[in-house]
């Protein structure tokens, strides 16, 4: 029941995470559609979800940025295998057009 629950407050973080760094993006950046902003954030949320839920990843030092479907990965990744199954993550989610790697290779943690 723990486990659930902590799982729980895990999606609640990321979808506030992605909700206020995608309406700072959307103030910096105004050539974007409201449509378009709604798309990024949906598939923002998506991706690092999957990173969260994924304990090879340790998706939560994981940065995800999402502008028209183009998906970029920043900071730390523990091996060049957690980096391979990010990236084929979220590949196949709906609206991801481009998965652009800036993961930084850190070693086993």
């Amino acid at each position: 029941m723990a486990h659930f629950n902590m799982q729980r407050v895990l999606v609640l973080a990321v979808i506030s995470t992605a909700l206020l760094s995608g309406c700072q993006s959307y103030r910096e950046g105004g050539s974007r559609t409201v449509g378009e902003f709604t798309d990024d954030v949906a598939v923002q949320t998506k991706v690092k979800t999957r990173l969260v839920r994924d304990d090879e990843i340790n998706g939560m030092r994981i940065n995800v940025e999402v502008t028209r479907g183009v998906v970029t990965l920043y900071g730390p990744i523990p091996s060049e295998y957690a980096r391979t199954k990010a990236v084929n993550l979220i590949r196949d989610i709906r609206g991801v057009q481009e998965v652009q790697d800036r993961l930084t290779l850190v070693g086993a943690q």
